[in-house]
């Protein structure tokens, strides 16, 4: 934890049983507390990983969300 420099996109479903929200968090909070620029960002009704879903439980609306949050965070840092 103490290395990390680089600016960090945290993002877990909330059903992840592998990552559970808590951790996310907690490493979120340490980053902050560090002044490391970082994002958390919550998926609901998602696993670990994110296309693992069973059946009844897919929401294209969070995939799509995903897409977007990842797009937005690496358009921030990419080089011009």
């Amino acid at each position: 934890m103490g290395n990390v420099k680089t600016p960090t996109m945290l993002m877990t479903g909330e059903l992840d049983l592998r990552t559970p929200m808590e951790q996310t968090e907690q490493f979120y909070r340490a980053l902050k507390i560090r002044k490391i620029d970082t994002v958390m960002v919550r998926i609901a009704d998602k696993y670990h990983p994110f296309n693992s879903v069973p059946p009844g439980l897919r929401h294209p609306s969070n995939r799509i969300q995903q897409i977007l949050y990842l797009r937005g965070w690496f358009e921030k840092y990419r080089k011009k």
